[in-house]
Parts: structure tokens; sequence; C-alpha cells
């Protein structure tokens, strides 16, 4: 496979009349290190791959020689079948938790038939969301495991179908936000269980969107575990599921873009762009349960995500410009966004050479994310790591890699 890459690299670097002095520069790598590259002697990088092939305009075609393969979809690329949830199950899965169930009967019926009941957890969703902005995951899902037992307890109490749907619609809004913060703890095995416990919620209350935004979180996923083949297809799969509405649909055109990013597909990550600009243009609706579906803290999502997709199709100059527009209109409290999306702007800066601002990017990010436990931040930092091995004569990349290493493993930075 080194040879391959090698062989191919250089056959395209002389048919453009490049000197391997000038590729070394354009993309900020040794000539010594290149040359190493080309004749086989050294592996390269998925980093250097992307580079080289967008300078080269293979079209991903080089980039292609050195992606890593993802593991095999736990349900190949089928559509992923959500089937109604037999009520014992769905308690079940609150049981699991090992959390106390069992509200007096009456009482939990009188609370079902109360309005006030309803209003009162779609408040204390809406300030769970923020919440899980500022603290650790593990501290949020706690709060939300218990108010999501209780909420399928209120609706199995409810006598009348139309409040039970609508206990079982907020109790899918939490199941899908305790996947996300699953997620940033770091436990994707969990994430995947809450997810897909509120598509079967949601499929059970009668709500096809959130059901279909199930599926783009499921892309998330994949996205995070470098699969793009499976993110491609979950997003896919959330566009064409009948229950989709505008955002979800924007949201699955973002995954999906992400996807096409990874494998250097520029058109149609580009394509996929314009379809969730668009569909993002009239506004960001209500969603199930009373608040947007998605993340509502950076103010302009499609330019953040067009920066993360421009960095993976080997454009980092770019992409520091499209990351920093993104993080200027973002919010100081939205420290989750500001975590994840930061982390990728300091690999932006470290691709350009620009290591002052990619120390300082980086510093602000470790400052951010090690109170809130991100695990999306934190594997940005590690990429980063990997890419300022080559920094070794910069005398401040080596502090802070040690600042990195300290906050990757949870220890205080002084």
């Amino acid at each position: 496979m080194n040879h391959e890459f090698g062989a191919e690299l250089r056959r395209r670097r002389v048919h453009a009349e490049i000197s391997l002095n000038e590729m070394a520069r354009r993309l900020n790598f040794s000539k010594g290190y290149l040359s190493k590259i080309e004749n086989g002697r050294q592996p390269p990088t998925e980093q250097l791959a992307r580079l080289a092939d967008a300078e080269l305009r293979a079209n991903g075609e080089l980039a292609a020689l050195v992606q890593r393969a993802g593991p095999d979809p736990p349900n190949g690329d089928s559509p992923v079948d959500f089937a109604h949830p037999n009520r014992r199950e769905v308690l079940a899965f609150g049981s699991s938790l090992f959390l106390p169930l069992g509200i007096n009967e009456a009482d939990a019926e009188t609370a079902a038939e109360d309005p006030q009941t309803r209003l009162y957890y779609r408040d204390q969703f809406a300030q769970l969301r923020k919440r899980g902005q500022q603290s650790a995951p593990g501290l949020v899902l706690r709060t939300i495991a218990v108010e999501y037992c209780t909420l399928v307890e209120l609706a199995e109490a409810a006598p009348y179908p139309s409040s039970r749907a609508s206990f079982e619609i907020l109790a899918a809004r939490y199941a899908e936000y305790a996947g996300w913060m699953a997620q940033e703890a770091g436990d994707n095995q969990s994430s995947m269980a809450w997810t897909r416990q509120s598509a079967k919620l949601a499929e059970s209350a009668g709500d096809q969107a959130l059901a279909a935004y199930a599926l783009v979180r499921e892309a998330e996923l994949a996205m995070y575990a470098r699969d793009a083949a499976r993110t491609i297809s979950l997003a896919q799969q959330a566009q064409q599921h009948p229950g989709a509405d505008p955002r979800v649909l924007a949201l699955a055109a973002h995954r999906e873009a992400q996807g096409h990013a990874m494998l250097n597909n520029s058109r149609d990550c580009r394509a996929a762009l314009d379809r969730a600009e668009t569909l993002l243009a009239n506004g960001v609706p209500d969603g199930p349960g009373g608040s947007p579906l998605g993340s509502t803290t950076v103010a302009d999502l499609n330019l953040a995500v067009s920066g993360w997709c421009t960095f993976d199709l080997g454009r980092p100059k770019q992409a520091a410009e499209l990351l920093e527009r993104a993080l200027a209109r973002t919010a100081p409290t939205a420290r989750r966004a500001r975590a994840m999306f930061g982390a990728r702007l300091a690999l932006a800066y470290e691709a350009t050479s620009d290591l002052d601002r990619m120390c300082e990017v980086a510093s602000q990010v470790i400052a951010i994310a090690q109170p809130i436990g991100s695990a999306t931040a934190r594997t940005e930092l590690r990429r980063l790591t990997r890419a300022m091995a080559r920094r070794h004569n910069y005398r401040p990349a080596k502090q802070l890699h040690v600042e990195i290493t300290a906050a990757l493993f949870g220890f205080p930075v002084s």
C-alpha cells in the first residue's frame, strides 16, 4: 500500500510539473519526508494524503489509497428497521438503568392528565440542553435517565391515547439527548442504545420526524468512527424516510456531506451542503416535544459544517477561514460546540503551519473541553497530537503536546 500510494503521488506530481521541493513547500512537509513517501519507505498519513489529493486535484483517488477501512455495519447497509416497542420492553429499558421505578398508579394517572406536567417536562428538557453545553455529560445523563423513566411511567398511566403519545414523544426526546450525552462521555454503545430507544418511542407515538432523526444520529456516530460509507448510507436513509421534515433533511444532508468529505468527494459533498443551506434558510422550526432537533447553539451551522468538511477535503486554509467565522458567531456559553469546532480549527492551523495560532486555539479548546468532558473534542485533539509529531523543533508545540496529553487523560493542566 505504501509503495502504491508513493508511486501514484510521484506520477501525479511529475505530470503536474511540480518539483519535490515545491510540493514539500505547498504541503508544509519536509522534502526528505516526501521523498521517503514516494519511494515507499515511509507510510503516508491520512492528512498528507488529503492535502496532496487536493493540491494535485486527484478527486479523491489519491486519498482513497490510504483510506482506512471502517468497521462493518452491525446491520449491513439495509435500511434500519425500527419495530414498534412492547410497553413492557420500554419499562424494562428503564429498569435496566437500575433506577427506582414505581410511582403510585393513582398519582401517575393524575399527573398524566395535568397539562402543567407536560409543560414542566418540556421546560426541564430545554434546561437540560443548556446544562449539557456547560457540564460534564455524566452529570447531565443522571438527570436525563431519571426523568426519562418518569415520563415512561406517566405515558403508561395516561388513560387517553393523546396524552400517552405526548409523554412518549417527550420521553423519546429525552432518550435522544441521552444518546448525545453518552456519546460525549465516550460511550458509543450506550449512545446507540439510547438513540434506538428514542426511535422506538417516536414510532410508537406516531412521530416520524424524530424516528427519521435517529438515523441522523446513527450517521453521526458512524462519522466519528471514521466509517464514511456507513455515514453516507445512514444519512441517505434519513433523507428517504417518509417522516423527515426540512430540519431533519438538512441535518441528514450535513452528515452525508461529512461522509463524502472523508472520501474526498468534493462534488457530492458540496451538493449536500447546498441542499442543507437551502433547507435551513427558512429558520429552525420547533421539533417533537417543543424544541428544535439537532444543534441550536451554533449560529450558522452550515458554515461550521462546511469548515469541517473543507478540512477533510484537504483545504486547511479555507477551512480555517470558515471555522473562524462560524465560531465568531457562536456564543461563549455554547462550550461544547466551541470545543468541538475549535479543535478542528486548531488542526486546520497546524496543516497551514500557522503554529502560533494553532497553539492559541488549542489552548482555548483544552480550557473549554476539560471541565465539560467532551469526547468529540478529545477525538480531534488526539488527531492534533499525531499531526504535531512533525513539529518537534517548535518549542511551544512541545508544551502544547504535554497539555493536550494531560487533558486527554483528565489530569489538571498547570
